[in-house]
């Protein structure tokens, strides 16, 4: 039977622990790395819904994009959303591994996978978070806004002061607004991003950059989404007896538009 700790070695091959920022908080966040594994649950955060939907599959491990403990914890408190699912976790023994800015970054990560999700080819990355793709043809902001609900099944908010034919798409999931500089750079004419903040839109837009808010968590679920299906590839070619699951309902509403 598979281990934890073959589980990170993997995930550490391609998208390295070491390469994550030094604010992040990635790799084994709990568990014990020789616990053997039955049953993996894949999913963008480690909500009670998720940690819940492990158990009832038997599933030793989940694997998130965001860090179920991210910052410095001094108290874990019963009552609350993490403590209650903290501790629902160590009583059915599930490990947790986050895979977060390392996955950004990695090829075929976060970042990749939403360029391959809007249909962008002639791919290139401009910097670690920020990828540039052209459109299979050119669109108008209000085509590209169309797009983008489509694609990701998310209702983008459109910024822009000239109404132009957009080809050279650079893109980002999530929170990463200062991106919009390189894309810049690089001669994109829109820019595709999870979260981006009112004076960055503003400067961007006076440069003569379509901004596109399309939200955190739909411009990181196709990275969750390719992780779950490399792992499903990669396991069966290594002929391990591990089964795969995807945990699919968003943690809120409103976070996506078709899939509430």
């Amino acid at each position: 039977m598979v281990k934890v700790r073959q589980i990170l070695d993997w995930l550490n091959a391609f998208a390295p622990f070491d390469s994550a920022e030094s604010f992040d908080n990635v790799g084994l966040l709990m568990g014990d790395p020789d616990a053997q594994v039955s049953a993996v649950l894949f999913g963008m955060d480690v909500t009670e819904a998720l940690a819940q939907e492990a158990a009832a599959l038997g599933a030793e491990l989940i694997i998130t994009h965001h860090p179920f403990i991210f910052h410095g914890l001094k108290r874990i408190n019963y009552t609350g959303p993490q403590g209650r699912t903290l501790a629902f976790l160590m009583q059915h023994g599930i490990s947790v591994i986050a895979a977060h800015t390392n996955y950004d970054k990695a090829p075929g990560g976060v970042c990749d996978s939403l360029a391959a999700a809007l249909g962008l080819h002639a791919v290139e990355s401009c910097a670690d978070y920020v990828r540039m793709g052209v459109l299979p043809s050119s669109l108008s902001p209000a085509g590209l806004c169309d797009h983008i609900r489509k694609a990701l099944c998310v209702e983008p908010r459109c910024f822009y002061t000239l109404d132009k034919p957009i080809s050279r798409v650079a893109v980002s999931g999530g929170a990463y607004g200062e991106g919009y500089e390189m894309a810049l750079c690089a001669g994109a004419d829109a820019y595709v991003v999870g979260e981006i903040g009112y004076h960055d839109v503003a400067d961007a837009t006076a440069r003569g950059l379509v901004v596109l808010d399309a939200g955190h968590y739909a411009t990181e679920l196709p990275g969750v989404v390719s992780l779950y299906t490399r792992f499903l590839a990669d396991a069966s070619a290594a002929h391990w007896q591990v089964r795969a699951h995807l945990h699919q309902p968003a943690p809120f509403a409103g976070a996506l538009l078709a899939l509430q």
